[in-house]
């Protein structure tokens, strides 16, 4: 999951599976051979990817309700007798697009796909399923001071709310969950496994619950559940996450000479940013043009979050914050302005981010006696409020806040590290799942498929459909990579960050 940095801070033709003739029909006429170069201006992920639009009731009670597409990418299994259960992969967010992260993570899962058709569809208010865009969050003006951010904020929530009108009530969890069925079934699947990571976990557990003879086996990676009411719990998920950073480089001696307390600098450049922020010109890493941001706790706090997301990010973090401690900000600026481009490419469509965070996690919020925890002394849940008590809210059936019960077999994966989805809200959804088995990384961040050995054991894990027999002492070895040292000219050049020589 994710809260905005600056604001809030295959090879063969579906005719030749081994599929029903029931199915086949539909399947040809809802998808074809995607845009090749000449159309689209890149060539499709694999060879014979097939795209299609299936379109729906935006309304699913409502007859007369309009039309929405869906949009769905399927790369067909290599085999040309496949498993007839394919693997559906859930974005997270929320907001984000499955078929825009499709050419980034599709060569994850080779191993399922050498038997298995692998289904990508965006949620609707995502990617091109009606997506409800919020143009006005691109334009992240960091030179502004941060009362003048909150009032910007403000005032663009409630133009984007009133430009989106109605239609916000029809998009939160359970209509996508309902139109992940759809598409099941107007794709002619009797069964389907799904892959979700973060919010994608919570739609994921949406449907083993609705659709249970539908769902084979699932999934969830960095699991976030509805009670983990973002951002109520985000500022002490983050800051453990950093503690346990800190921990880390006082543990090693290189480390704490170079960095000392990364936990009690950062908590320092936090509290004086608080009193007075400090105005910061760079070079853009990328194009080279002048940048100045005004420097506040609210972006340090953010930016120092968000890397805590990624095993690589996260070891610049005790440089950045030694750095700053010192007074230089340009490392953290830099970071900060990469950080905004990456968001523009993951892409995030606000107006369905908002209508999930404000009508499934907001209520919650509403009805805490206890107080949130401050992350380097800003405060998530306060943003957090003044979004939501503009934007629509429409009430969702009391018994969609209630734990997911399940019997599906269940994977769920966890870095140690993770600042937003840590471990404690997996064995916490574990708890009603009564086939699942929790993996966790101790070196793992924000999302740990792609880490180590966890790819395999997911091919292995759907082609079985049952965890328990899973060897995976593997994971073990994802252990914490090691902080960054500038470079020192008198060490020896072909030694890495843990001392040891390269081969």
């Amino acid at each position: 999951m994710r809260i905005i940095p600056a604001a809030l801070l295959g090879i063969l033709l579906a005719s030749c599976h081994n599929q029903s003739t029931e199915q086949t029909p539909v399947t040809q006429a809802l998808l074809n051979a995607c845009p090749d170069f000449s159309e689209a201006g890149k060539p499709p992920i694999v060879q014979n990817a097939q795209c299609g639009v299936l379109h729906v009731k935006e309304n699913p009670a409502d007859a007369n309700s309009r039309e929405i597409g869906l949009n769905i990418l399927r790369l067909p299994a290599i085999n040309p007798t496949p498993q007839p259960d394919p693997l559906f992969i859930i974005a997270g967010g929320p907001g984000q697009s499955a078929v825009g992260i499709a050419e980034h993570i599709f060569y994850t899962f080779n191993e399922v796909r050498k038997n298995r058709d692998i289904i990508f569809v965006d949620q609707r208010g995502t990617g091109k399923s009606n997506p409800l865009e919020c143009p006005s969050f691109d334009d992240v003006h960091y030179q502004l001071s941060l009362l003048e951010q909150q009032q910007r904020l403000k005032a663009t929530v409630q133009d984007c709310a009133e430009n989106l009108g109605e239609q916000l009530q029809f998009y939160t969890t359970p209509y996508a969950v309902q139109d992940l069925d759809t598409v099941r079934q107007a794709l002619g699947y009797e069964r389907i496994n799904l892959w979700g990571v973060s919010y994608g976990t919570r739609v994921a557990l949406a449907y083993m619950r609705r659709y249970p003879e539908a769902t084979r086996s699932s999934i969830l990676d960095g699991v976030a559940p509805v009670t983990i009411a973002l951002p109520w719990h985000g500022g002490e998920d983050a800051l453990a996450s950093l503690r346990l950073l800190s921990e880390q480089c006082t543990a090693m001696e290189d480390c704490v000479n170079a960095y000392g307390n990364i936990l009690q600098n950062a908590q320092a450049i936090a509290q004086r940013l608080a009193a007075q922020p400090v105005d910061v010109t760079i070079a853009h890493p990328r194009t080279q043009v002048p940048l100045t941001l005004s420097m506040n706790h609210q972006i340090f706090a953010s930016m120092i979050r968000m890397a805590l997301y990624t095993r690589d990010l996260s070891t610049l973090v005790p440089l950045a914050i030694t750095n700053a401690h010192q007074g230089d900000y340009d490392l953290l600026a830099s970071l900060i302005a990469m950080a905004g481009e990456q968001t523009e490419l993951i892409g995030i469509s606000y107006g369905m981010h908002f209508s999930v965070l404000c009508n499934e996690d907001y209520p919650q919020y509403q009805m805490r006696t206890d107080a949130s925890v401050d992350f380097l002394s800003a405060n998530l849940a306060t943003a957090f409020a003044d979004v939501c008590e503009i934007w629509p809210r429409y009430p969702l059936n009391e018994d969609y806040f209630a734990p997911v019960e399940s019997a599906v077999p269940t994977l769920m994966l966890s870095g140690r590290r993770d600042p937003v989805t840590p471990p404690r809200w997996a064995e916490q959804a574990g708890e009603h799942l009564s086939q699942a088995r929790h993996l966790i990384a101790p070196g793992g961040h924000h999302s740990i498929t792609h880490d180590g050995c966890v790819a395999q054991l997911i091919a292995q894990f759907i082609q079985r459909a049952d965890g328990t027999t899973l060897d995976a002492a593997c994971v073990q070895h994802i252990q914490p990579l090691a902080p960054y040292l500038a470079f020192d000219p008198d060490t020896d050049v072909n030694s890495d960050a843990s001392g040891e020589s390269a081969p």
